[in-house]
């Protein structure tokens, strides 16, 4: 079934700045021009690290106002338009079903930088477009600079637009700020996506932010360490705010200048965020190059002359006042999205072979997701993983490969599921193992071709690389959880063989000092995972009817783990007990859905109840207290589940460190810590904390002040985003050199 579109825009969905923002104003446009429009994403070069889509772009989609398009739909579309060039300097790693009228090329970056240096390859940015949708190739400049940079002869296939294609604002979304008339202390702000280029030379830094405290406040939106890196020690009147997606408006309207210099070698196409700033009504103060751009709604001065411009308008107050208006209206004349249709019609023209768009749009095709993961010593990996999997929308089919035993619940939640037996479990050599690993592993890949690979595992092992290294165009993904043991450290070697690591969220963040720690700037960090959202719990009555808890009992859930690689014995016979030494106490004892069964766990009275539940969370809030190991998921879900915890970390080897996390409920007041070989003889005093109503009610106030949202629908998003998006970042001549 072919679908019909006005408009198809392609582009690199995860670009951070003005690229995605530009792109989002255009599609918001078209729709209120009544146009058809899609999004087909696209995974190019520039960006190594793993970008999640960025979030305007992501929330059109999901609003209705534009179709996520998939690389094999057949298409039909009236104008394609794929924005910054880049994104095809490589050619897309499969064929397209799409045809268009018109093909147009929004070039967003000059060709040349400030250093002369080559930024793409503009013949094969032709080429590859030409070749990926079957026509000629039309340019369009974001501005004068941009055109400047280009070459003069293009192939006979392609074509320069005559107007430039210059980025357009919603002036609703840059209410013009209050012009109050400066005085000293002036407020000097700016703001850019983090990137040292986007500032000047330290030499121009302090002349035009300078550092005089008693005469100018420094705001910069998008600054982070990596000034400090770049200039050394920042001056104190310097407030640096982190780079963030929204509240922009907001900060440009605490300004009185906008001043933006960059660094010589950086090539400014055309300035997103001075237009927004010019939007807001603010005078803003630039390099003489940015006249060509700008023109009067501007101020232009090198940077030792900064000083001198912001004292004549501090000493005439109409004059502020008539650069407030000019800048503001020039957006207004040249930049209102609302000249967007009128841009359109004037490319598409009225000829056109695009047949009438169809009222219901034809669904994606269906996708599988392959979610592999080690064995561990419990159900945590594929704990993670169903979290993410219940998540993901119906066009995507989540299939399992695991080595846990756990993995019948990935079947009771309905899904395919296949099992990996761990060389330990076979007692193999390891070497012979990952051999037959990836063999076993490349004919799943082969057979189900999913459109991700998603890994969750502290361990990567050679069999599940060599299997991967076959399939370039699936997306792999490597979930790794935080608080790694120093032993571990050799698998972060691994990470290159995925295109992306995504780390869950950690409450203990601050006392994890791991090997992962400094790897931070290179994954996509979430929130915290968990399966269930503490509201999906049954309520406290259903819980305890359903576990047949009597009334006026207090329910003490243990958790210890399966003890697969310590021994629990004496430890859990020391706290049932005195958990049962009161007599309006029940010990409910969870027990490990890897557990064969409780065959010879020995039972100590009517009161002391075991039962498998998985999830055990769904019933927590029949709990009024907790005796748990400090694994990953059981961590969080007592802590974010508002569960009075003692927590017993298990400190194997093998294990991440759960004592790290204990120690930081113990510090915090959300829990209690108890160590194994250390306080087994002072059982009854941590028992006797844990079942004081007012200790419990304080660590359940505390524990309710945290401010959190499950980062498996963060995760899940992100899957869904990079499951239909077209490769270009790889070569493809490259296939079969390994």
């Amino acid at each position: 079934m072919s679908a019909t579109l006005d408009i198809l825009f392609v582009a690199d969905a995860r670009f951070e700045g003005g690229t995605s923002t530009a792109l989002a104003v255009e599609i918001r446009a078209a729709a209120r021009a009544g146009l058809r429009t899609g999004l087909l994403a696209i995974k190019g070069p520039l960006l190594g690290l793993p970008f999640p889509m960025h979030p305007d772009l992501r929330k059109l989609i999901d609003d209705g106002l534009t179709e996520r398009i998939d690389p094999d739909m057949r298409l039909t579309a009236r104008l394609t338009l794929i924005h910054h060039p880049t994104i095809v300097e490589n050619r897309p790693t499969r064929r397209l079903s799409i045809t268009t009228d018109k093909l147009l090329i929004v070039l967003h970056h000059p060709m040349y930088d400030g250093n002369g240096r080559r930024q793409y390859d503009l013949d094969r940015v032709i080429a590859h477009a030409s070749d990926a949708f079957g026509a000629d190739v039309h340019l369009a400049p974001v501005s004068a600079v941009v055109r400047d940079s280009l070459p003069r002869l293009l192939p006979p296939y392609a074509h320069m637009l005559e107007e430039d294609w210059g980025n357009l604002i919603e002036l609703d979304d840059w209410p013009a700020k209050l012009v109050r008339l400066p005085a000293y202390p002036v407020v000097i702000g700016r703001h850019s996506r983090p990137d040292p280029l986007k500032w000047p030379t330290a030499k121009d830094a302090r002349l035009a932010y300078p550092a005089d405290g008693s005469r100018f406040r420094v705001r910069a939106l998008g600054a982070d360490a990596y000034l400090a890196e770049k200039y050394g020690t920042l001056p104190t009147n310097w407030e640096l705010i982190p780079f963030a997606w929204d509240g922009v408006p907001d900060f440009l309207g605490t300004l009185d200048f906008y001043v933006y210099f960059h660094d010589p070698a950086w090539s400014e196409a055309f300035g997103r965020t001075i237009l927004e700033a010019l939007a807001t009504g603010l005078v803003v103060i630039l390099p003489p190059h940015f006249a060509v751009l700008f023109a009067k709604a501007a101020v232009y001065a090198e940077p030792a002359e900064v000083e001198s411009v912001i004292a004549r308008f501090v000493a005439d107050p109409a004059l502020y006042r008539s650069q407030c208006e000019q800048a503001r209206r020039f957006v207004e004349n040249n930049y209102d999205a609302a000249i967007y249709s009128d841009r359109v019609a004037r490319i598409m023209g009225d000829e056109t072979t695009l047949p009438a768009a169809d009222a219901l749009f034809p669904p994606l095709p269906q996708r599988n997701v392959l979610f592999a993961s080690s064995n561990g010593i419990g159900v945590g990996h594929l704990t993670q993983q169903l979290a993410i999997a219940q998540r993901v929308p119906p066009d995507l089919t989540p299939v399992f490969a695991t080595m846990s035993y756990s993995m019948k619940a990935a079947v009771q939640h309905g899904y395919q599921a296949h099992f990996l037996p761990h060389h330990r479990i076979l007692e193999a050599d390891p070497e012979d193992w990952n051999t037959c690993l990836a063999e076993e592993l490349f004919e799943l890949v082969a057979h189900l071709r999913p459109a991700v690979f998603a890994y969750d595992a502290t361990a990567v092992f050679e069999g599940v690389t060599r299997a991967l290294d076959m399939f370039p165009d699936i997306f792999k993904i490597w979930v790794r959880r935080p608080l790694w043991q120093e032993s571990h450290r050799v698998f972060l070697e691994f990470s290159d063989s995925f295109d992306a690591v995504i780390e869950p969220g950690e409450l203990a963040e601050t006392f994890d000092h791991g090997p992962t720690a400094a790897c931070r700037k290179e994954v996509f960090l979430v929130p915290p995972v968990l399966h269930l959202d503490p509201s999906e719990r049954m309520s406290r009555e259903s819980a305890r009817a359903a576990l047949g808890i009597p009334d006026g009992m207090t329910v003490v859930a243990f958790q210890l783990g399966a003890g697969a690689n310590f021994d629990v014995k004496d430890l859990r016979a020391a706290l049932l007990a005195e958990v049962l030494r009161r007599p309006d106490t029940i010990a409910l004892e969870i027990q490990s859905p890897i557990k064969p069964n409780a065959t010879g766990l020995e039972i100590l009275g009517e009161r002391h109840r075991t039962v498998e539940l998985f999830p055990s969370f769904r019933f927590s809030r029949a709990f009024d207290a907790a005796i748990s190991a400090a694994g990953y998921n059981t961590f969080h879900e007592q802590v974010l589940g508002s569960i009075p915890t003692l927590f017993v970390p298990n400190e194997g080897d093998e294990m991440d460190l759960q004592a790290n996390r204990a120690r930081w409920a113990e510090l915090t007041g959300r829990g209690w810590m108890m160590r194994r070989d250390y306080d087994l003889g002072f059982a009854a005093q941590h028992v006797e904390r844990l079942l004081d109503p007012v200790e419990r009610a304080a660590v359940i106030r505390r524990c309710q002040s945290i401010v959190w949202k499950n980062g498996a629908v963060d995760i899940a998003r992100y899957v869904e985003d990079h499951a239909r998006m077209l490769r270009t970042d790889w070569d493809i001549t490259k296939l079969g050199s390994t």
